[in-house]
């Protein structure tokens, strides 16, 4: 969003995408916690107690998500099929005038907005999960293209937010990409991110699936999307030893 300019205005995918999915993914993580810790996430005087609340107001406050996402669909044409040659951007934490973000212009325009080719970030890395998920995505783009969704299904927004929440893997994957590089993030990690990204994928591709105003060549494609992620037990022991379970008695609550 700081290196935005007339001439480069992807942060208007990138800030409604952030908003619906960290959000949301940020009350699953909750919701999953919860599982874990049952009974313990409604005693008092508790962070969880206070986490279990204030969660549920991020996604609303941050713009519901239906909002968001019906601005994440205008960008989807441009961006996997039409994209432009933009500069890399580095961590941005300097000392620099924001001014083009108080003096935005116009609004209007949305599905005109080029990006980068997102192949750029995905080849940067060679991981076996980054890599299903590249096939995952591969399948998406032969549905928009030779299953393209008709005038019907266009008006039918619950099939389009399913096929915005398919396209947001996507950008979502490709700036999780693009920040392990900035901030040196372990391949572990990003790896077992993307065993998440590629059941989430499968996920929405089931929800497509099921719809009743399928086509039959739209639920073809919907099957081939469904992957299961490639496994790997001793990644994962790695990253729950000396990432996750490594962070245990940091935190505490202050008095």
């Amino acid at each position: 969003m700081r290196s935005a300019s007339a001439k480069d205005r992807r942060y208007l995918l990138y800030n409604p995408m952030v908003k619906m999915k960290v959000t949301t993914q940020g009350e699953e993580v909750i919701n999953l916690l919860w599982d874990i810790i049952a009974a313990k996430g409604f005693e008092k005087d508790m962070y969880f107690e206070i986490a279990v609340r204030d969660i549920r107001a991020l996604p609303k406050l941050e713009g519901t998500v239906h909002v968001n996402m019906a601005l994440v669909v205008k960008f989807m044409a441009n961006y996997f099929f039409n994209p432009s040659e933009f500069p890399e951007i580095p961590k941005r934490d300097d000392n620099a005038n924001d001014a083009f973000l108080f003096n935005q212009g116009l609004t209007k325009g949305l599905s005109r907005i080029r990006f980068h080719d997102y192949n750029i970030a995905y080849n940067g890395l060679d991981l076996p999960n980054i890599a299903l998920f590249k096939e995952q995505i591969a399948v998406f783009k032969e549905f928009l293209l030779t299953a393209t969704p008709n005038k019907e299904q266009i008006k039918d927004i619950d099939f389009l937010l399913n096929l915005g929440e398919l396209f947001s893997l996507v950008a979502y994957g490709q700036l999780i990409i693009e920040n392990a590089k900035i901030y040196k993030v372990d391949d572990d990690i990003i790896d077992q991110i993307f065993d998440v990204m590629i059941r989430d994928f499968s996920k929405f591709a089931l929800q497509v699936y099921s719809k009743t105003i399928s086509t039959s060549l739209q639920m073809e494609l919907c099957l081939k999307m469904i992957r299961k992620p490639v496994v790997n037990a001793e990644r994962f022991e790695r990253v729950w030893n000396n990432y996750v379970y490594a962070l245990k008695d940091t935190y505490k609550m202050s008095d």
